[in-house]
């Protein structure tokens, strides 16, 4: 891109560095072009880095065994997973379960480091193949919590939607349409949250990006300055919109889920200015580029 006074600017002066991760760091062949260099540059220049995932099927611990393996420098300090910001909005309002969980094993183990009880994590399946047998309501249950789960089925709609209908709490991870994938496409988290919204007639309070419950967390575990930030995504609806909402500078990195044509009708169409990036790159490798030339000018 054409960078002008005022981008080099911004970029000098952003402090503090926000990453979507998979399409942006890494795809399921592993790390994108220029990732690792770009990570230790920031760090290196003392600004502050984070992943921000709306992916829950890991929790932090998780996610920094893999950016270790993957030979990116960062902890569980510098990891903000959806998992995690559910668990912790659910324990700031006093919820302390049981939970019933529709999500893999990140959910479980986040709600535990919290002492929060779940159930329903892992296969659901009826014992004499009659989808209706043996389902069990478990009265104590406090709340509802959808995130991606590989086994979602008849039998846990049933089961969300009948503890929702009692009055419970339904609160989902994130609401993406789809999972960054090669050939096949692969429905995400707003799929199976859909079902349980139609079949219940709730709306579910939503954790990740775009949504407040994750800027809350940033704001109050690391003290961000939005004025002095950029969120850095290749999903407009997610990302991008969650820079945009709350203040922040944008930079989308075409190495994910945009394509040219939906980045072009985005940018002229006036409705769809929450959805508009300040910046746009073709990696993360362009983008170390651009900041090293922007500290250059100072």
């Amino acid at each position: 891109m054409v960078h002008s006074t005022k981008t080099w600017s911004l970029l000098r002066d952003c402090r503090t560095y926000l990453f979507d991760c998979d399409g942006v760091l890494w795809d399921s062949k592993g790390l994108l072009p220029g990732a690792r260099d770009l990570i230790e540059y920031l760090f290196g220049t003392k600004r502050s880095v984070f992943l921000i995932t709306n992916n829950s099927t890991k929790s932090t611990d998780q996610y920094a065994d893999k950016c270790q393996k993957l030979g990116l420098p960062v902890t569980s300090t510098n990891i903000v997973c959806s998992a995690n910001i559910a668990a912790n909005y659910l324990s700031n309002h006093g919820i302390k379960g049981p939970v019933y969980v529709i999500g893999e094993a990140g959910i479980g183990l986040e709600l535990d480091k919290l002492g929060i009880t779940h159930h329903g994590i892992g296969p659901d399946n009826s014992p004499d193949g009659n989808i209706l047998s043996d389902v069990k309501i478990e009265s104590n249950t406090t709340c509802v919590l959808v995130g991606f789960d590989i086994h979602f089925n008849y039998r846990k709609l049933l089961k969300a939607t009948s503890y929702i209908c009692k009055g419970l709490p339904f609160f989902a991870t994130n609401e993406d349409a789809q999972l960054p994938a090669d050939d096949l496409v692969h429905p995400g988290t707003g799929s199976l949250v859909a079902a349980v919204k139609f079949a219940s007639c709730k709306e579910p309070i939503v954790v990740g990006k775009p949504h407040q419950p994750v800027f809350d967390f940033l704001s109050q575990r690391h003290n961000i300055d939005a004025s002095k930030t950029i969120m850095v995504g290749d999903r407009l609806d997610t990302d991008i919109a969650f820079g945009n909402r709350f203040g922040m500078h944008t930079a989308c990195l075409m190495t994910g889920v945009t394509s040219i044509e939906l980045l072009n009708k985005v940018m002229s169409t006036p409705d769809d200015a929450i959805l508009r990036p300040t910046l746009v790159y073709d990696s993360a490798r362009d983008l170390l580029n651009a900041v090293r030339s922007a500290d250059q000018m100072n």
